[in-house]
């Protein structure tokens, strides 16, 4: 597996983050990688779910994707954090950390990386995506299109 964190700057200055694991060789995944991508993909897509105008911070954290515990230790430090020209407020940790230490609500025309780490203590592989997107009045819209890895979503 090769794992990519973009963390370009873009147009004037503007930040654009995105991440994505590949199966990269000859022979196919494992199952465990593709248990690892699958684990990945339903956190990020849970947490999109509660992407929308007035939610907030805390509440985002208490309904957010909840990991077992196995994935804890080498967790990302956070599940959603804000861009513009660089990483920005607001961010949300993981809630097996303690409630986040500051509360707000999301915004239309907010623009977020929803992140997911999963990588367990003494294992070799794991999995890091992330799915950037702008709060609309209604949700959100999508602003990443580059592809999932299908052998690995096989």
């Amino acid at each position: 597996l090769v794992a990519f964190d973009t963390d370009m700057v873009g147009p004037n200055g503007y930040f654009a983050d995105i991440s994505r694991t590949m199966f990269c060789g000859p022979g196919e995944p494992s199952r465990r990688q593709k248990e690892l991508y699958h684990l990945a993909v339903a956190e990020i897509e849970h947490n999109l779910t509660l992407v929308r105008p007035g939610m907030s911070l805390l509440d985002f954290q208490a309904q957010s994707y909840q990991k077992a515990e196995e994935f804890h230790e080498h967790d990302y430090p956070c599940i959603v954090h804000a861009v513009g020209m660089c990483d920005e407020f607001p961010r949300i940790d993981p809630l097996h950390r303690g409630p986040n230490r500051y509360d707000d609500t999301l915004q239309a025309g907010m623009v977020l990386c929803i992140e997911s780490y999963m990588g367990a203590s003494g294992e070799t592989d794991g999995v890091k995506l992330e799915q950037q997107v702008v709060v609309t009045d209604d949700g959100y819209e999508m602003l990443s299109s580059y592809p999932l890895d299908e052998r690995l979503m096989g």
